[in-house]
């Protein structure tokens, strides 16, 4: 199942309107606004890396206000002179015309921009795939004017610095948004012994992931890019075309090499092996 979640009660269409309007300025979290899992936004670690980022805490509404996406961050891309921030394709809504809906993200901007932390208006999706395991990804386009924001460097693990091409297993990173157990945005670890899933579309590891990890990245112990964490698997009876291939309770997603695939024209920035 694509691993969804709600958000929290602070963030509704009045409040999204208003970081919509407010630019480049973005808008303060309200007094005692909680985050992913719960957790007080001025003190959550994992909220404290600056710039636009793998490991980036997205927000999107559609204009009802009635969808909401809390998801993550997984790597940067740049096309001509536009940065791009993937994350599931399941992540992306809509707007009323049904094009793609505008995202706005929790930032601590570069000390030397003079901002600051709080929900910005970042850009909007370009791009969307959501077809299940193993084809599931979306591209935010970055506003220009936020250009000197933006690191392709993961925090904590630090990378990507490649592409996982082979598939040999392998110890897996990753850095997520999720409810309880990616309270504030949290690193986490586990073992890949899956890269050829559906014709090499999708990977799968043995982790601890929940809501709102979605879209978040997955680099290899060596810092090569793995792909994006989508799905948690189970059978439930009704569309289980990956039995055989992944064993249920696993965490699977779609991996690099699909991912450069969809996002066509568009070219994987690599990040320093140091998590700055």
């Amino acid at each position: 199942m694509p691993i969804e979640t709600v958000g929290p009660a602070w963030y509704d269409k009045a409040f999204h309107e208003r970081v919509l309007a407010a630019g480049a300025d973005g808008v303060r979290v309200p007094e005692g606004a909680t985050g992913p899992g719960g957790i007080a936004l001025p003190t959550a670690v994992g909220l404290a890396y600056p710039g636009i980022r793998p490991g980036q805490w997205l927000i999107s509404l559609d204009d009802d206000g009635i969808g909401f996406a809390w998801c993550t961050a997984n790597y940067v891309f740049k096309k001509r002179a536009t940065f791009g921030l993937g994350t599931a394709g399941h992540c992306a809504a809509r707007d009323a015309l049904g094009g793609y809906a505008d995202v706005t993200a929790y930032v601590v901007p570069p000390p030397t921009s003079g901002k600051l932390p709080g929900i910005y208006h970042i850009g909007k999706f370009a791009l969307s795939r959501d077809n299940g395991v193993g084809d599931d990804f979306a591209m935010v386009a970055i506003y220009r004017e936020l250009n000197s924001w933006v690191n392709p460097t993961m925090p904590v693990w630090g990378g990507p610095t490649s592409i996982k091409t082979d598939t040999l297993p392998t110890v897996v990173e990753h850095f997520g948004h999720g409810t309880a157990v990616g309270t504030g945005g949290t690193p986490r670890a586990g073992v890949a012994p899956i890269w050829d899933a559906r014709g090499g579309d999708a990977f799968a590891w043995y982790g601890v992931g929940a809501p709102g990890d979605s879209g978040s990245a997955v680099n290899t112990v060596l810092q090569q890019a793995g792909g994006n964490f989508t799905h948690i698997i189970i059978y439930d009876g009704t569309r289980n075309d990956i039995v055989g291939e992944i064993l249920p309770g696993m965490l699977t997603g779609t991996t690099i090499t699909r991912i450069l695939k969809i996002a066509k024209g568009w070219t994987l920035q690599f990040g320093s092996p140091v998590p700055l």
